[in-house]
């Protein structure tokens, strides 16, 4: 029974790892013009984890203008726990994409590749290790 339920979690994690990576490489298709943005404000919002841990996580909400529009939209995957990481006032040099300027990512933001190999490795290897009868 534990062979199976390590074979299904490995299988949901290389999906999820596909999933991620497809998801990077859309977003670096797609986000190819860059500009730099101002943090307008920086929202913050208490998450639970799965141990029922509470974090508060800061996330910038950045204003850019593009073609004489302007937006205001929060960037994606730039979520931290460290209070002082944004600061309202501070500018960041994003990338988004021309055709729908409020899709838009932090200029050199590497999460969703990394993300991506983590779990794709993650699911390999405990494949690997069940099905050569090395792990539980």
């Amino acid at each position: 029974m534990k062979r199976i339920i390590w074979i299904l979690v490995s299988i949901v994690c290389v999906g999820m790892g596909i999933f991620i990576l497809v998801s990077y490489a859309h977003a670096q298709k797609t986000q190819t013009a860059q500009t730099t943005a101002t943090i307008v404000r920086v929202d913050s919002e208490v998450e639970t984890d799965s141990d029922g841990d509470n974090t508060r996580m800061y996330y910038p909400v950045v204003e850019y203008t593009v073609n004489g529009k302007s937006y205001e939209e929060r960037i994606p995957d730039s979520g931290t726990s460290n209070s002082t990481t944004y600061k309202e006032g501070q500018t960041v040099e994003i990338k988004y994409n021309p055709d729908k300027p409020e899709e838009l990512s932090k200029q050199g933001a590497k999460g969703g590749l990394i993300g991506g190999i983590f779990f794709i490795a993650f699911g390999v290897i405990s494949a690997a290790g069940v099905l050569t009868g090395k792990a539980a």
